[in-house]
């Protein structure tokens, strides 16, 4: 922000992002709008007057058949524009409109708020007219912005427009070879690409779209630019594939500079969301929805998620079947504790930045552990406030019960669905068959814990007598902690060991170490 102010070049302030809803959209599409949303919140922390849009390029064609959709349906829609293709519940007007809604659901819970633009009333309000007969009128100006970008020579009947096939509805199947500054000549061609098959249908057309009337389309990088122009947009960014060399953003801002005469938007230039190290993909099913990452973690967590990563790193992000989730909630606590200590500015910052409702106030709140919640719920015989009641010494505040039940809510859901198995601790109701391997020092050290269990009540005294007693014995934590939890669960490793011991009724946990230890 300090940098777009001081460079005096691009006011008025209007962010914007944008997205062509294709299907459901993937979490990696958030951090777009998160970073924006951060920008223009940071104009409006400088006291600057500022505008935050989102457009929806809901007339981009339909060019990958998403995996959840029954390809029978479907696949006769492919190439139409999605404002075009009815919507799959049968309720919202279009294809389009149903995914942008669902994603617009999810960036708004958590704290982004932009105006909406479809790019296609952009087109129906007459709004690109002007721009698409430059376009058009400079068709060899681009033409040439293409050749010297890639190095390879173009047709000279290029143009940069599509034309809805008014006979078959299509739009990735149209080219436009002819124009004469009032219509366009076209052909819908069979082959023009190898997913659907065009009509052959040949005509002449108006590309000026109005009065409520959608016609076509510029090709996308073009209109990029022109968008900016149409609404005046100042600073947008993309995801670092389109702003590298050679990328979307070097064509459209040479058709600002060389076609229609618009100073080029401040480019923030973003890093990679990823999935298994690979960039997310919402067609071929690679990373998870938008909407269903919002229903796993706290809308502040998932803001949190990207305002704590520097724009230009990478997001490794794999939540299942690993501890991302819990980790991830640690790192909110660590921030959330530098936000009220401030030792950590960035951390502080980064807290600060996550949050949807109004600053919370700078004091010291007692945050339930999220692997410690997941650790008691499964632990039938424990009543989880009266224990965190008792990890706290003191009474939860109304406050404090909040964030417990929450972390309640999200520790059962992660557990059901995306936990690893070895963190769903329960009391095996017979001792595994692993347990006969154990050494003679081993057993040794799991009947000197029932010495320990049978004279000890408080959890953390006795954690320390667990670590005493392994060094006694000389097997070391690690070995000793494994065979408490191999006889009493069959996993090698589990939560907080004296807590853990002193959840289960003392008999019972006796009576399995000294089975174990036979």
């Amino acid at each position: 922000a300090k940098e777009i102010i001081a460079s005096g070049k691009y006011t008025p302030y209007w962010v914007d992002d944008m997205k062509t809803p294709s299907g459901r959209v993937h979490i990696g599409s958030l951090r777009g709008v998160v970073i924006h949303d951060l920008v223009y919140k940071a104009l409006l922390d400088a006291g600057k007057k500022a505008e935050f849009t989102y457009i929806f390029d809901d007339h981009d064609p339909m060019d990958g058949l998403p995996f959840y959709l029954e390809k029978e349906e479907w696949e006769k829609h492919m190439g139409k524009p999605l404002l075009n293709i009815p919507s799959p519940d049968g309720k919202a007007k279009s294809y389009a409109e149903y995914y942008a809604l669902e994603f617009d659901g999810v960036y708004r819970s958590i704290g982004c708020t932009p105006r909406v633009f479809w790019t296609s009333d952009l087109y129906k309000q007459g709004k690109m007219n002007d721009d698409i007969k430059i376009c058009l009128d400079k068709a060899g100006v681009i033409g040439k912005i293409y050749e010297d970008t890639y190095g390879k020579k173009l047709p000279p009947d290029r143009y940069p427009f599509q034309v809805v096939c008014p006979k078959c509805g299509k739009v990735s199947t149209t080219k436009v070879t002819g124009w004469d500054g009032k219509e366009v000549e076209f052909v819908c061609e069979v082959d023009a690409v190898d997913w659907t098959r065009g009509c052959g249908h040949k005509g002449k057309a108006s590309p000026f779209s109005g009065n409520g009337k959608y016609v076509g389309k510029l090709s996308w990088k073009v209109e990029w630019a022109v968008k900016w122009k149409v609404m005046g947009v100042t600073v947008e960014g993309a995801g670092k594939d389109h702003m590298s060399a050679g990328g979307s953003h070097d064509i459209a801002k040479q058709v600002c500079k060389k076609v229609i005469d618009y100073p080029v938007p401040f480019a923030v230039a973003y890093e990679f969301f990823l999935f298994g190290g690979k960039k997310m993909s919402s067609s071929k099913g690679l990373g998870n929805s938008a909407k269903e990452i919002s229903e796993m973690i706290p809308s502040y967590l998932l803001r949190f998620l990207f305002a704590r990563t520097d724009y230009r790193e990478a997001i490794e992000f794999n939540p299942v079947g690993n501890m991302y989730i819990p980790d991830l909630f640690d790192e909110y606590d660590r921030a959330w504790k530098a936000y009220t200590d401030g030792k950590d500015p960035d951390l502080s910052r980064a807290f600060e930045m996550s949050q949807i409702k109004p600053s919370l106030p700078k004091k010291e709140v007692f945050l339930p552990r999220f692997r410690d919640v997941v650790n008691y719920i499964q632990q039938p015989n424990i009543n989880t406030e009266e224990k965190f009641k008792e990890l706290k010494n003191g009474t939860l505040t109304e406050q404090e019960k909040d964030i417990l039940d929450e972390r309640v809510k999200y520790a059962r859901n992660w557990l059901e669905k995306y936990a690893p198995e070895e963190v769903k601790t329960s009391f095996l109701q017979k001792v595994s068959p692993k347990v006969k391997s154990f050494s003679d020092a081993q057993k040794k050290y799991l009947l000197g814990v029932v010495g320990l269990i049978e004279k000890e009540d408080d959890p953390e005294a006795l954690q320390a007598s667990l670590y005493s007693l392994a060094k006694e014995t000389g097997i070391g934590a690690k070995e000793a902690f494994f065979c408490l939890y191999m006889s009493l669960t069959g996993k090698a490793f589990g939560p907080k060991a004296g807590w853990f011991l002193l959840s289960f009724p003392k008999g019972k946990v006796i009576a399995r170490l000294k089975e174990a230890a036979k």
